[in-house]
């Protein structure tokens, strides 16, 4: 999805100064064409991830028109959260990812791998946090019938090249069954992991069902305020 200057004004809901020192300072990315900014939606959502930039409620309805519900909650369930999983680098560390996807036996998981490691090779998906957000430059997308997002706890933190240097330990893999679908769960999943109750819960390597119910609380208040009914905000 391809995003204009004005789309990104309404999003962040800041300034055309700050749009302007974010693309000169912080190296928000964009291509130029006709003279006129274009961003891509996934790429600014890892570089608000990675630069702590608050992202708002708007983000979501570029993303999710006909999607409702808790689609990152469910994903996540099929899914699941992972510990102790092993390795001693970042390929490795993607071999045992792979490893713990729910995938069918037609799946090629070796292809997959392939896929994650040539994508991490190029750039980090590290977001900052002490998280990473293994994909490809377009979105995975699989021959299945729902979304799958699994969460994984390294056994030992791993040097993941991230822009905070900070060494990673959670993993999150975003398995979906359209580029649409993708988008959606990658939006809600950026806006969730802006929460620090839930950074602490997951920075604590909290058990599977306090994590699962905390991303199921956000999502219920995020559509709370997507769909104008609060703000969204919860009591820390």
């Amino acid at each position: 999805m391809q995003l204009q200057f004005r789309d990104i004004l309404k999003v962040f809901q800041v300034s055309e100064k700050t749009i302007q020192n974010w693309i000169d300072k912080k190296q928000m990315p964009y291509v130029l064409a006709n003279e006129q900014y274009r961003f891509n939606y996934i790429h600014l959502l890892e570089w608000a991830l990675e630069n702590n930039i608050k992202l708002n409620p708007e983000m979501l309805n570029l993303s999710e028109v006909e999607f409702e519900g808790h689609i990152l909650s469910n994903a996540l369930k099929r899914g699941d959260v992972h510990y102790d999983i092993a390795g001693n680098n970042r390929e490795e560390v993607l071999k045992a990812v792979v490893g713990v996807l729910p995938l069918s036996q037609e799946m090629d998981r070796n292809h997959l791998f392939e896929m994650l490691w040539a994508r991490e090779s190029v750039a980090s998906t590290a977001v900052g946090n002490g998280i990473a957000i293994p994909h490809v430059r377009n979105p995975i997308v699989l021959h299945i019938d729902q979304p799958v997002v699994t969460v994984c706890f390294l056994k030992s933190p791993i040097d993941f090249k991230a822009l905070d240097r900070k060494p990673v330990f959670i993993l999150f893999t975003v398995l979906s069954p359209s580029v649409k679908m993708h988008l959606a769960i990658l939006a809600r999943l950026a806006f969730c992991l802006q929460d620090p109750k839930l950074l602490d819960y997951l920075h604590h390597r909290a058990p599977r069902e306090e994590v699962l119910a905390d991303f199921f609380v956000l999502e219920s208040k995020l559509d709370v305020y997507k769909n104008g009914n609060g703000r969204g905000k919860r009591k820390s």
